[in-house]
């Protein structure tokens, strides 16, 4: 064998072998994120959780295929099946998808209105490949800051109680044994309110992990956003804000309302009045209060991304779509199966 032939066959041998090695450490190893990443809005976990957009992608729970995960575009085009699971509370990092294997579900005596009989938490990469378990128990309400993932988990002995783990699966920490239900991770404190007792918005300190009281109150489903805090009001149905301390609490909605969220660049709250033959998927302009009633009927599950904003009929017959800042225009997202 000539010289050069041998030199060539070293270099190959070198970067075969090379290769494999960074395919071996990239198999097995987690990538970290920033501390300040959010995995999903607060108001989309809210509400199950089945929209998640990041990069200018949107990763979603197709329901024209038994609620799949999917993905698609920022502008709803170039839509692609990523895996055959049924996913809820999508969150998204730089590298992977976590979710709930939504199969079979049911709801459980929590307080909570959404399901709990599943077959765990799952890590995805976002190209539908390396499926990882993250917890085997039934979970709910997955929040993903940083590098650790909240959660409420079920226990038949227990009940609902609320974890957390590191984003590769490991450190499993049990945080309250009460039915928690996190809102937000800010300044290494969590704040969450529970499911069927103390309504005040309460915190965790995550360094201590001492717990007290943030904000006294009937709250549901409060969502941070700039300098106020939105909820809506146990007791009256109606979805006010407050700012940050607690203070200047406004209603914004007086009717009784089951679900909200809003829109990414704050200019818009999307909600569901309930209100017997009077019931309406309304929205409204947060910088001039007018309201604008969008379908008559009852609806559920309320989405936002960047340029649009989803929701759902109550039995599952249809997915709506509307341009999240744009004209009231609402139209039915028609996604295709993709099931082979």
């Amino acid at each position: 064998m000539s010289t050069i032939k041998k030199v060539l066959l070293t270099l190959f041998i070198i970067t075969t072998l090379s290769l494999a090695g960074i395919l071996l450490y990239s198999w097995n190893r987690t990538f970290a994120n920033d501390e300040n990443l959010i995995g999903n809005t607060a108001g989309n976990i809210y509400n199950g959780g089945l929209f998640c957009e990041k990069d200018g992608i949107i990763y979603f729970s197709n329901d024209k295929d038994n609620g799949s995960l999917y993905m698609m575009k920022s502008d709803a085009t170039d839509i692609k099946k990523l895996h055959d699971d049924k996913a809820a509370y999508i969150n998204v990092d730089e590298n992977y998808i976590y979710y709930i294997r939504a199969v079979d579900t049911k709801s459980v005596n929590s307080g909570s209105s959404l399901p709990f009989n599943n077959t765990g938490i799952y890590r995805i990469n976002r190209n539908g490949e390396g499926l990882k378990l993250i917890s085997s128990k039934p979970g709910s309400y997955i929040t993903l800051k940083g590098n650790h993932l909240y959660y409420q988990n079920y226990d038949v002995d227990r009940g609902v109680s609320l974890y957390r783990n590191q984003t590769d699966g490991s450190h499993q920490r049990l945080l309250l044994i009460e039915p928690a239900i996190p809102a937000a991770v800010i300044n290494d404190r969590l704040y969450y309110t529970e499911a069927d007792s103390d309504y005040s918005i309460s915190y965790l300190d995550l360094s201590s992990f001492t717990t007290g009281t943030f904000i006294e109150g009937d709250f549901a489903y409060p969502v941070f956003f700039g300098d106020y805090i939105y909820y809506i009001d146990r007791s009256a149905g109606t979805i006010n804000r407050m700012s940050l301390n607690g203070t200047d609490r406004t209603v914004l909605v007086k009717e009784k309302c089951s679900a909200y969220n809003i829109t990414n660049s704050g200019k818009y709250l999307y909600y569901q009045v309930d209100d017997a033959d009077n019931s309406k998927l309304c929205r409204m302009n947060l910088e001039t209060s007018a309201v604008e009633i969008l379908m008559e009927g009852h609806f559920k599950q309320i989405h936002v991304t960047e340029n649009y904003v989803f929701f759902k009929d109550m039995d599952n017959t249809n997915t709506y779509i509307i341009p999240a800042d744009g004209k009231a225009k609402v139209s039915i997202f028609n996604p295709p199966d993709l099931n082979p």
